[in-house]
């Protein structure tokens, strides 16, 4: 009866367990293998070879879970480090409302999903009023960039604030608006940083493009 080498294949099968939690770690290996000398035949006793080969398995399995903790922290290292890169640069995210962009202008996509023979666009404050509407006309199903300036009679951006997308005369899927990433929030878990916008809070994994 082989107790050691039993437990540790059993261990090695589960290439994506941890050493601890329930499954094989160093204090557990050594008083296995100490009540397993206790138990040897007195007449057979264990084979030198066979219990140097238990330790190197052991130790080959303490390797692997140790170079996977590595390659995690390193992933996630990448993630909130790519995150930081993304500061004041502006951001393509999903939903609805729109913010006014560097120079006042509000930008956008989305996509059409099936023909459109009067397609249009409105911008609507707090109270629900249209401050803009544009008109696209006819447009063939597929993605469509929308963008509107925001400028007074003397070329000076309106003071707005944010504003709801409305798109009238067309089915469309994909709604986003272009912001500016004012800062990352990088939480313990770096895998969940977020995105700090004017339009609110957002995780990387919603962030459609940059630019």
């Amino acid at each position: 009866m082989n107790i050691i080498n039993d437990i540790a294949s059993s261990s090695t099968s589960r290439s994506n367990s941890n050493l601890s939690g329930g499954n094989l770690d160093q204090a557990a290996f050594l008083r296995l293998m100490t009540a397993q000398l206790k138990m040897q035949d007195p007449f057979k006793p264990l084979d030198n070879n066979q219990m140097v080969g238990q330790m190197a398995q052991f130790s080959t399995l303490a390797g692997i879970e140790e170079m996977n903790g590595t390659l995690r922290n390193l992933s996630d290292s990448g993630r909130i480090g790519d995150a930081s890169s993304w500061l004041g640069r502006h951001v393509l995210l999903p939903g609805n409302m729109a913010v006014p962009g560097d120079s006042g202008q509000y930008a956008g996509e989305f996509t059409l999903t099936e023909i459109a023979s009067n397609l249009s666009i409105d911008f609507l404050n707090a109270s629900g009023e249209i401050v803009q509407a544009i008109e696209l006309g006819k447009q063939e199903p597929g993605p469509i960039a929308f963008e509107w300036d925001a400028l007074d009679g003397n070329g000076k951006p309106l003071d707005l604030g944010p504003l709801k997308i409305r798109v009238n005369g067309g089915a469309i899927s994909g709604l986003s608006s272009w912001t500016t990433v004012d800062a990352v929030q990088s939480p313990a878990d770096a895998a969940h940083a977020r995105l700090i916008t004017p339009r609110g809070e957002f995780t990387v994994s919603d962030a459609i493009r940059l630019s």
